[in-house]
């Protein structure tokens, strides 16, 4: 390790230290993040004839067929706010036009069965244009600097720091369910660490295949997430947080235990 790396300042400036994504589907809408291991997601999009049209996702995204699911949709400004009237058409729940008077939060009710308990959605609906020039609620523009597409910063330093910001936000994602976090962070988590043995020094050999464990456990949380279920995630914690604890050993604990600049 080059004494240089301990000169550093070891807390450091992130990337951004909110690390949700907005996601959009094969539609093109927004996706929400649902709690049920049979309809894992529902995307949104309000087409050029002001309809909303909703899709039933599997884990996969691609499109759940309808049959006995319903959906209800109360949507406009709180005071004016209505249900909406529905129709299956396809693959797709269809609306009638959605009020004006946005941006105003959207509230989906979905029953899976006739039986089932109605499981609660919300989508902020603001289709005021942003810098990217998509309405608010489809602007992916904000995950530039996220998931995939995160920098990997230049130092072993720096590269820990997120480590450890992503750790915590894998931990609480994976305990309150915040599906669209695990997500996020283990897209992100898996390119940071690969780029860690290069800036490892003649620890790189040593580095190299506890990476590609941590990165193996991360799938695991992974998959079980986007199946929605946590369940089986934990196998996956757990390797993580050993692999990690070896990993550290690799280097000096400023260097390891860095933490990003709040």
């Amino acid at each position: 390790m080059k004494a240089s790396i301990l000169a550093l300042n070891f807390l450091l400036v992130g990337f951004g230290l909110a690390h949700e994504a907005v996601t959009i589907g094969p539609n093109g809408g927004r996706v929400l993040y649902v709690d049920s291991t049979t309809t894992p997601n529902i995307e949104v999009i309000v087409n050029k004839e002001g309809r909303a049209e909703i899709s039933l996702l599997d884990k996969d995204r691609q499109p759940i067929k309808l049959a006995e699911q319903s959906l209800s949709i109360t949507a406009g400004p709180r005071a004016e706010a209505k249900k909406l009237t529905i129709e299956k058409q396809g693959t797709k729940f269809l609306t009638d036009k959605v009020p004006d008077g946005a941006p105003y939060t959207m509230v989906l009710q979905l029953k899976e069965a006739p039986d089932a308990k109605a499981i609660t959605l919300r989508l902020n609906y603001d289709i005021t244009p942003a810098g990217s020039g998509k309405p608010m609620y489809l602007d992916d523009s904000v995950n530039a600097s996220s998931g995939d597409n995160i920098k990997v910063p230049a130092t072993a330093a720096g590269i820990w720091a997120e480590l450890n910001q992503h750790q915590g936000e894998l931990t609480e994602g994976v305990a309150e369910k915040k599906y669209e976090a695990i997500d996020e962070v283990t897209r992100a988590y898996p390119k940071l660490a690969h780029g860690l043995p290069a800036r490892s020094g003649d620890k790189q050999a040593a580095a190299a295949p506890l990476v590609e464990t941590l990165t193996k456990h991360l799938e695991t949380v992974r998959e079980a997430s986007a199946t929605r279920n946590l369940d089986q995630a934990k196998p996956g914690m757990e390797g993580i947080a050993a692999t990690l604890t070896e990993l550290k050993k690799l280097y000096p604990a400023e260097v390891a235990n860095a933490k990003l600049a709040e």
